[in-house]
């Protein structure tokens, strides 16, 4: 009964008051049942390591108060434990290291008032008694407040991912504006001279030298054309993304087919969309930069029905490190955030990616429902 009504009353409780997706239903009854079997498991751990040390307690009430006060610690750590794994399902908040420094607290509080217990069972009068309730209140409010610290830590830890990612759009947006100011001054240039090209065009006509008069406008039809601003979708973010990027491959002088259809993406966080897409492309940039020969990338990035989905297809000279599931970058000096980042980002819209990879070719594969 304790067991059902324990499980059931997590299960409420969570799904009405806190997070009523389904996956979380399961994550409330392992909770609850593991919860009760750490109750259980303690309890007989308790009993044999007392009857194998023969500890001695002169009263009862003393016994009652030591094996309360593990079992409530232990649960205390473990409901801790429990929240940050699943936290940690959504995005990177503590570091393991983070994680056993926590833990110090909550067992140096076993000790000391295992300690405690054990010196007053020489004498123990009544205003030592009220003194051990008196230590093991506060010892508590320790434990409260070291988790408090814990939750800022977290908290800390998320800002500075945060931080780090508008760091990354400003640089973007940057390089984005200092590009647009670059070919305004081009155009002055182009313009002031345009009379002069104007009246060359037309005395190689006059002098019947039609084929260097043709080869000479193209040539204007191509200085015209590279200082025209691209625009490739109406994102604004994602257009700065992309004309930073294709940039790139350019200069690294990669072969790039793509394909942008017209893709809604208001639903998603303009950092987000930097976390997506530029990562995305940096990976697929510096993977193809080290092939010698047949350097490629293809993106394409359209919308069927209520999914947007994104596929980049790039040449690959080495066989990418992949380590638990995890892709290891061989950058230096690298600001982004990596792959993993980027499944930890589509998490929060239910997207989901799959990579794939050939001895020659990378791919991936993103699907985001609106």
């Amino acid at each position: 009964m304790n067991i059902i009504g324990f499980t059931c009353g997590i299960v409420v409780i969570g799904h009405f008051l806190y997070n009523d997706s389904k996956i979380y239903l399961l994550y409330y009854c392992i909770f609850s049942i593991c919860f009760l079997l750490i109750d259980i498991l303690l309890t007989i751990v308790i009993q044999v390591c007392i009857l194998a040390t023969g500890a001695y307690f002169t009263s009862i009430a003393y016994l009652q108060i030591v094996v309360i006060f593990i079992i409530r610690i232990v649960e205390y750590v473990y409901i801790l434990l429990f929240i940050t794994f699943i936290n940690r399902r959504k995005a990177k908040k503590i570091s393991i290291v983070q994680s056993l420094r926590f833990l110090v607290i909550p067992v140096f509080s076993v000790v000391y008032i295992l300690t405690l217990v054990s010196i007053l069972q020489i004498y123990a009068g009544f205003q030592e008694s009220v003194l051990l309730i008196v230590n093991i209140v506060l010892i508590l409010i320790l434990n409260i407040y070291v988790t408090h610290i814990f939750d800022a830590i977290s908290k800390n830890n998320i800002l500075q991912n945060e931080i780090n990612l508008y760091h990354q759009q400003s640089k973007l947006q940057h390089r984005y504006y200092d590009n647009l100011e670059s070919k305004y001054m081009q155009s002055r240039k182009l313009i002031h001279d345009i009379r002069n090209h104007l009246q060359s065009i037309e005395r190689l006509y006059e002098l019947k030298d039609n084929d260097r008069a043709k080869e000479y406008t193209n040539d204007i039809h191509m200085m015209l054309n590279e200082l025209n601003q691209k625009y490739y979708t109406s994102n604004r973010v994602l257009n700065v993304i992309l004309n930073d990027k294709f940039l790139s491959i350019k200069n690294a002088n990669i072969k790039l087919d793509y394909k942008i259809g017209d893709v809604n993406l208001d639903f998603i966080r303009e950092i987000d969309v930097t976390t997506i897409f530029a990562n995305l492309l940096d990976n697929s940039i510096e993977a193809a930069s080290k092939v010698e020969k047949n350097r490629f990338i293809n993106f394409y990035v359209n919308q069927f029905n209520d999914f947007v989905v994104i596929k980049i297809i790039n040449s690959m000279k080495d066989i990418p490190i992949n380590k638990n599931n995890r892709f290891k970058t061989t950058k230096k000096n690298h600001e982004g955030l990596g792959i993993e980042n980027v499944r930890k980002t589509l998490e929060q819209y239910e997207g989901t990616m799959v990579v794939d990879y050939t001895e020659d070719e990378f791919k991936v594969n993103v699907v985001i429902p609106i």
